[in-house]
């Protein structure tokens, strides 16, 4: 004897799986959501990248900083880093390293959020403008350093 399994209401004629709601979502409530959660991983993912540019525009700071100390072009004017840059090149690794660390937290923590995507790009454009500035005043040291320039001459009306 054949026993005809049991009909559940919850099952449409489209598909096998049962609908969690009687009331399926308007379509257009769907779409705005999933543009939403679209929208929202998007930024995540750009707040990712920007935070990775920091990082790495960062590391170009340290290295620039920490060679225009030995070569006795730096005068560093933040009293911390002073201090460390005194103790040795480990000292001002660390100290950045660690205050990067502690600023890109913010960041990750909220990273769906539009403000944490404006702050990280703030942040990227200044090292970014920090960057242009190190490689303005390295250019300018290696033409000292590779030719005799006299700039009192370079100023002077022919």
């Amino acid at each position: 004897m054949l026993v005809n399994p049991p009909v559940d209401s919850r099952i449409t004629a489209w598909s096998s799986t049962p609908c969690s709601s009687s009331n399926p979502p308007p379509a257009s409530q769907t779409w705005m959501s999933r543009l939403g959660d679209w929208l929202s991983e998007a930024r995540s993912h750009r707040v990712i990248c920007l935070i990775l540019g920091i990082w790495l525009l960062n590391s170009f700071d340290l290295i620039f900083t920490v060679l225009a100390y030995q070569h006795g072009l730096l005068h560093e004017e933040n009293p911390v880093a002073r201090h460390m840059l005194q103790y040795g090149t480990p000292s001002v690794v660390l100290f950045k390293i660690g205050l990067v660390l502690i600023g890109s937290y913010p960041l990750l923590r909220f990273r769906r959020t539009r403000v944490a995507e404006l702050g990280a790009i703030t942040i990227l454009m200044a090292y970014a403008m920090l960057s242009f500035h190190w490689s303005i005043c390295f250019e300018q040291y290696t033409i000292t350093v590779s030719q005799s320039v006299n700039f009192a001459s370079l100023n002077a009306a022919p």
